[in-house]
């Protein structure tokens, strides 16, 4: 088990390289550069240098007048000791930026993944043990509407319905207006009042694969053959399928629930972005379209270390339940 782990590890150390060298070649390729604008806003100042010489002084300044590979390495040795410098257009340390927004993004993923495992798992049973009934009918078709539904869509429906016309919510952000005169419990309640909708947005548009994947994985064990042979021994329906069935389902939706893992802590970028939850998805767009190198490096290396430690969780936990993958 320990060699399959390490093994695991220097596979994830070596793709990590290779990504990030990908990312930072597509960074320096961006149409959009805070250098340039920040150029273009100092020349026209009166009595400035032209925009070419400030295009030179603030390349030298930000290390952008190396070419790509040098710069690379030389913005990795940095990244190797922590050091991802200031972020361009908010101005304060990437570090600092990222800690103060990256508990929204957790906590507004967290509701929704929990609430999509309590909803996806039991209805795919559900579906499984009652096949071709009204059951599976509808929790089919609830199913492949969430797989079918853009979140941009469905976040401008709730906030149509919810907002416009019930006036139950606010249209964005994450307080609200008299958030500074609440008492802390209060403050919370409110927070999580302005969550509520992209919550119910992540989650919908989230459970239909799982809730499918885990009818037809339930619906494969339950024609197994030691299923029947349960069954013959007279054991109730119900300790078949939550004790022998349901254990070896949980073997292929490890896999998927491992990759869910970046989901909580990289953000929801389009969902954050609609109702302006300032959380690091919405912040990483803003620092897009502005063409914030140092910050936009730094959220695309965050998030390529947790599709990597996903992977390497779901190879592990999968070696747990399933010892043919430790011994092949």
């Amino acid at each position: 088990m320990k060699k399959f782990i390490l093994k695991r590890i220097l596979i994830s150390l070596v793709l990590l390289v290779f990504v990030t060298m990908i990312i930072y070649g597509i960074m320096r390729c961006m149409p959009t550069s805070f250098v340039e604008n920040r150029a273009r806003e100092l020349a026209t100042k009166p009595g400035s240098k032209s925009f070419d010489e400030w295009m030179v002084q603030l390349n030298a300044a930000y290390g952008l007048d190396v070419g790509v590979i040098q710069g690379y390495f030389a913005w990795a040795a940095k990244a190797v000791r922590g050091q991802f410098g200031d972020s361009w257009y908010w101005n304060q340390p990437v570090l600092q930026k990222f800690s103060s927004v990256i508990w929204y993004s957790f906590a507004l993923s967290l509701a929704s993944f929990m609430l999509e495992i309590l909803i996806a798992i039991p209805a795919g049973i559900a579906a499984a043990r009652k096949q071709y009934s009204m059951t599976d009918y509808v929790i089919t078709v609830i199913a492949l509407i969430g797989i079918s539904l853009p979140s941009f869509f469905f976040a401008t429906i709730l906030k149509y319905i919810f907002s416009i016309k019930l006036g139950w919510f606010d249209l964005y952000g994450i307080v609200g207006r008299l958030h500074e005169q609440l008492s802390p419990a209060r403050k919370i309640l409110d927070m999580a009042k302005h969550m509520v909708l992209p919550v119910i947005t992540l989650t919908i548009v989230s459970i239909g694969s799982l809730m499918r994947y885990t009818r037809t994985n339930m619906l494969e064990v339950l024609n197994s053959d030691y299923i029947r042979t349960a069954r013959a021994k007279g054991l109730s329906e119900s300790r078949v399928v939550n004790h022998h069935a349901f254990r070896n389902t949980l073997i292929p939706i490890v896999t998927l629930l491992g990759g869910t893992l970046p989901g909580l802590f990289s953000g929801a970028m389009i969902t954050e972005t609609l109702f302006q939850i300032p959380g690091i998805g919405y912040t990483s767009y803003q620092c897009v379209m502005q063409g914030d190198i140092p910050f936009v490096m730094f959220y695309m290396l965050f998030s390529a270390i947790l599709i990597l430690l996903g992977n390497l969780i779901a190879d592990v936990l999968y070696a747990v339940v399933d010892p043919r993958v430790r011994v092949n």
